[in-house]
């Protein structure tokens, strides 16, 4: 028999005081929100927990072991002042660690002015003794939740579409990630977790094994803070540079050298009313990437820090009216708009559910992309709403999730017209993240142009100026340049620069030739041997299926040794490999 979880009402933490420090596996909180209430856009305004919110977290937290986990439900505009609060929480004998930020696609408010906000957000932290060694290990029962197969209504193949990897896919469901669209949509009524995710978090967190307790919080959980943004001292950025002082103008269709910031504190001075309709930002995510010149690997509080100041830079430099759009991990992204929210209206946290690497006990499939527009004149959004005619100048309702992406099958489902559209909404899943060699340049983290040509479309109009301060690859420039918008953008490293200028230059010699704004491409050809992953993995499930467990590397040399050579040239470890045949093993009782 399920065991439910308790759940009591309080609205500042009275009702924990009885509970015994560490007590808890798992707390899952409610936060104090009004559904009616919530909006698209907030005006800009500091904001902050109640009183009453600061004390209820911290019953909570003192109510969970070790290792316990806390799940925090409400909408993003003011979930990341709940997670910006926990983040800096820690004294000198815990601390509560970002784990995930959950995007859960449930709320069915119909289509404001802007995107259809489905969005609700669940925070999960995890608590953990301050100054180990060796982080505090949590555990989550993900094989609990895993979610059925999805299959396309038009050609009937999986919806995602595994690449010639079907030999993975675990016979007991999809593994599940950081974005939970399977669940279905509904009215936000009040501001309790809706049963259906309460049970999901029940079997994450332990099941009927686990001690859990739901809190609703009764009564506000946000207030707006007194302080006045412009009173609240900036966190400038180490910069020495001064390569941009001699800047007698801003050049557009231009690609800049040097440091961000600097450069943005020249445009503020010679463009003090704003000189761009679109700032749009994708640094690097301090997770030890391998750039050439920057150092991913800052310090938690100095990396804040440096994105505070180019995020100034750029909100300050915005035209009244224009779009501010960030990209990052959904860790740091919840600075980045706590801080964005003093200075300018809060629009949309966007999920980009773009799985690139699973690892984690979560896929991590949840990229942020904060969307913000400055006050003081009517943004651009252009957009066509389903059911009215599709225009070149305006971005299209997708095609409906029922259907996969694979280009054959739209090519032929929209000729006999099975074409569905469902609208624009904040969770973006019909844009993967560029999955090729052949399609990438010499950069860690190029971005897909399709995302770039979504985002410079719907928020700018022919002619307006783009702003990138970190273009890696040019994504944005060439972008921009195919839809006929102006572009200005900056890179610290010299290598950067030169990839983004060659492919510009490439793509007008390819539209002065041929009149299409394409940046040709080298093939590159694939080699099949029979030493490929597929055959391997599935030489290796042969073999367990046989055994009736993994095999190990004493089988595999027993019976055909040249597999190990193979394993060696194809992977970097012999575990990656033989990790592969458990899959079709059936689950231990």
């Amino acid at each position: 028999m399920t065991q439910a979880i308790q759940r009591i009402n309080s609205a500042q933490g009275d009702e924990l005081s009885a509970l015994a420090d560490g007590l808890l596996d798992s707390v899952i909180l409610s936060t104090g929100f009004a559904p009616k209430s919530k909006q698209q856009v907030r005006a800009a305004q500091t904001s902050q927990l109640t009183v009453a919110s600061d004390r209820l977290i911290r019953e909570c937290v003192r109510a969970l072991r070790f290792g316990g986990l806390l799940f925090v439900y409400g909408p993003p505009a003011e979930l990341i002042y709940w997670g910006r609060f926990l983040h800096a929480l820690p004294d000198a004998a815990q601390e509560m660690v970002f784990k995930y930020w959950i995007a859960l696609d449930i709320d069915e408010t119909p289509r404001g002015p802007l995107l259809q906000a489905t969005h609700q957000g669940l925070l999960l932290f995890s608590k953990a003794e301050s100054n180990r060694k060796r982080p505090t290990a949590f555990h989550l029962e993900t094989d609990l939740i895993r979610v059925p197969h999805r299959y396309c209504a038009a050609c009937g193949q999986n919806l995602k579409d595994w690449g010639g990897k079907k030999h993975l896919m675990n016979p007991r469901g999809a593994a599940p990630s950081d974005v939970w669209r399977d669940l279905p949509r509904r009215a936000i009524r009040d501001n309790a977790i809706p049963e259906d995710v309460l049970e999901r978090i029940r079997l994450l967190a332990g099941g009927d094994s686990a001690k859990a307790l739901h809190v609703i919080q009764t009564g506000q959980g946000v207030e707006t803070n007194l302080i006045l943004t412009s009173d609240v001292a900036m966190a400038a950025a180490d910069s020495t540079t001064d390569a941009f002082q001699e800047l007698a103008g801003l050049e557009t269709d231009c690609v800049y050298q040097g440091d961000c910031v600097a450069f943005l504190e020249r445009v503020k001075t010679l463009h003090p009313e704003g000189a761009f309709d679109l700032a749009f930002a994708d640094p690097p995510y301090n997770l030890e990437k391998k750039y050439d010149t920057y150092t991913d690997t800052l310090a938690e509080q100095h990396y804040l820090e440096w994105c505070n100041a180019w995020l100034e830079g750029m909100a300050q430099t915005l035209k009244p009216g224009g779009s501010l759009l960030v990209l990052n991990l959904p860790k740091w992204a919840l600075h980045h708009a706590t801080f964005l929210s003093g200075r300018l209206e809060f629009r949309h946290w966007i999920v980009w559910d773009a799985l690139s690497d699973p690892r984690g006990k979560l896929m991590p499939a949840h990229y942020a992309l904060l969307y913000f527009t400055k006050p003081g004149g009517k943004p651009v959004f252009n957009y066509s709403p389903v059911g009215t005619p599709p225009r070149a100048s305006l971005v299209s309702p997708p095609d409906s999730p029922k259907y996969c992406l694979r280009a054959r099958c739209i090519k032929e489902r929209k000729l006999v017209g099975d074409d569905e559209k469902v609208e624009l909404s904040d969770i973006w899943v019909d844009i993967h993240r560029i999955k090729h060699k052949r399609d990438r340049d010499s950069h860690p983290c190029q971005l897909p142009e399709k995302l770039m040509e979504r985002i410079i479309l719907l928020t700018t109009r022919r002619g307006g100026v783009v702003f990138d301060p970190f273009c890696g690859a040019g994504t944005t420039a060439i972008a921009a340049a195919k839809l006929g918008r102006k572009f200005v953008v900056t890179d610290l490293d010299p290598k950067y620069v030169r990839i983004t200028k060659e492919k510009l230059a490439a793509m007008r010699q390819n539209a002065d030739r041929l009149g299409s704004y394409v940046v040709p491409r080298t093939s590159v050809a694939r080699s099949r041997g029979t030493s490929s992953k597929r055959g391997i993995e599935l030489y290796l499930q042969q073999l367990a299926c046989k055994l009736g467990r993994v095999p190990t590397e004493a089988d595999v040399n027993v019976d055909r040794p040249e597999i190990l050579g193979q394993i060696d040239r194809t992977y970097p470890n012999r575990g990656a490999a033989f990790k592969r045949a458990r899959i079709v093993l059936p689950k231990p009782a």
